[in-house]
């Protein structure tokens, strides 16, 4: 196959110096590992159907497909903006020591100037998408500031070193939040006690708290 620019195609040789061979073949490269990779990936989720395993592999295995994949369509879409110019302008064409008869389908992919059917119908879905009302851009962003105006006021009505809201933490402070945080804590000491004494070995089991400090902090205290 050769390229042949159409600024040049009225002299009796092409002129292939202008165009970006290096560049082509490089995104030729990175669309077949995004095939490979999404094919590796459909594999994967097809072996796991048949042992009957979950139906979609484990989650770290999907996050690493992804990040790869995003990474070669963005090189791939890098090349294509930067030499977006010059592959409009360039035409295709076999040149006669082409195997026209056994590649005729590859052929017929090179030089087709329109995106197949379900690509095309793709390519539509997602322009109505984005004129359509379900979608706006406007709204998603009056959202995100109305999100972000609601955490800061819930966020300064707690602090964040304990499970109390400002409003408990001044009610535990009065004489009959005292007295309530007394109850609490000979009740909770029957509680270990009954533990301790049902609990092979004697051993006391972990307290709430304790078990979510654990899984934010990693701390066992």
């Amino acid at each position: 196959m050769n390229i042949n620019n159409n600024a040049n195609s009225g002299l009796s040789k092409a002129d292939t110096s202008q165009i970006p061979v290096d560049y082509l073949e490089e995104i030729r490269n990175r669309l077949n590992q995004v095939h490979l990779s999404l094919r590796r990936l459909a594999d994967q989720i097809s072996h796991n159907r048949q042992i009957n395993k979950s139906k979609i592999p484990n989650y770290s295995h999907i996050q690493n497909q992804l990040q790869v994949l995003l990474t070669q369509l963005h090189s791939i879409s890098n090349n294509l903006d930067n030499n977006g110019n010059i592959l409009k302008n360039s035409n295709v064409y076999p040149l006669p020591n082409f195997p026209t008869t056994q590649q005729e389908g590859l052929l017929t992919t090179l030089l087709r100037k329109k995106p197949l059917p379900e690509v095309e119908q793709w390519i539509q879905e997602a322009i109505d998408l984005g004129k359509s009302d379900c979608y706006s851009i406007e709204k998603e962003d009056e959202l995100t500031r109305w999100i972000m105006a609601k955490v800061e006021e819930l966020r300064e009505e707690f602090q964040f070193y304990g499970f109390e809201s400002i409003e408990e933490l001044n009610y535990l402070e009065t004489e009959e939040g005292q007295k309530e945080q007394e109850e609490k804590k000979t009740e909770e000491q029957k509680v270990k006690q009954e533990e301790l004494r049902i609990t092979d070995g004697g051993k006391q089991g972990l307290h709430p708290n304790t078990v979510l400090k654990f899984m934010y902090r990693g701390i066992l205290t």
